[in-house]
């Protein structure tokens, strides 16, 4: 029984989590033209709506409301900062490949 219930748990965590992750990625990917602070402010403006409609989905006298809108509003914003991050990442990288070591000849046994 208590399998079942954790079972239940996680496909409730995945069915939560899933949508958020999904709105966060897409906003960065289509958000590069604006600044990063105007993104990171749209990407916290985004979670809260996403969370919200958790607000009216989910039934009025459930118990569990308050975590579904914790989760899909922390999977939005993970997501979307992670995938900030990583493009960040990717801009800083150098535009120019490395000089390339002289040639090292090894020196020769004298034997």
């Amino acid at each position: 029984m208590i399998i079942a219930f954790f079972v239940f748990l996680l496909l409730g965590l995945i069915a939560t989590a899933t949508p958020g992750a999904a709105l966060g990625y897409a906003f960065v990917a289509v958000s590069g033209r604006l600044s990063r602070g105007a993104r990171i402010t749209w990407l916290l403006v985004l979670a809260a709506a996403s969370s919200a409609v958790w607000f009216d989905w989910v039934g009025a006298a459930n118990i569990w409301r308050p975590s579904i809108m914790v989760v899909s509003f922390t999977a939005t914003l993970v997501s979307g900062i992670t995938f900030l991050a990583r493009e960040a990442r990717m801009r800083r990288t150098p535009r120019y490949p490395m000089p390339v070591w002289p040639a090292w000849t090894p020196p020769t046994d004298s034997r």
